[in-house]
């Protein structure tokens, strides 16, 4: 007897960059990413600010999936650092690295969108910058 049809089913593409990106940004040599932390949440204290800087949260802005093999996900990067400077320099370079992937792990190609910009966080004050940032995907097919 055979077992079920394989059928597309979507990736959490934010797990995905996460587990790109973590590796990529601790090789880089550049200062600015010493000790950068890449997560998906931010503190949980009164201000909601990151546990430690500098800090890269990824956020799904949006989501579209063309059935039956291929998602686009816009995410947010927003980067915390000890400077605005910093922010938007480790914001670039997280950017950058994320647009010069092809093909890895069904990453198709990611498209900057907006930014960065930066400006102080209206909760904490600490320094921040964002970028947006379209990501296609191959949607793999399970059994």
């Amino acid at each position: 007897m055979t077992g079920p049809a394989p059928i597309p089913v979507p990736v959490d593409v934010v797990e995905l960059v996460l587990g790109l990106l973590r590796p990529l940004l601790a090789a880089r040599p550049e200062p600015v990413l010493s000790g950068i932390k890449v997560g998906t949440e931010t503190g949980h204290g009164q201000h909601g600010g990151p546990p430690s800087l500098p800090w890269l949260r990824l956020t799904e802005e949006g989501h579209t999936w063309r059935w039956p093999a291929m998602q686009r996900v816009v995410l947010r990067l927003t980067c915390w650092h000890r400077t605005e400077h910093d922010a938007k320099a480790a914001a670039s370079l997280a950017l950058a690295l994320l647009c010069s992937l092809r093909g890895t792990r069904g990453l198709l190609d990611a498209e900057p969108i907006v930014g960065p910009i930066a400006a102080p966080d209206p909760h904490t004050r600490k320094p921040l910058a964002t970028a947006t940032v379209a990501v296609r995907v191959r949607t793999p097919a399970r059994p």
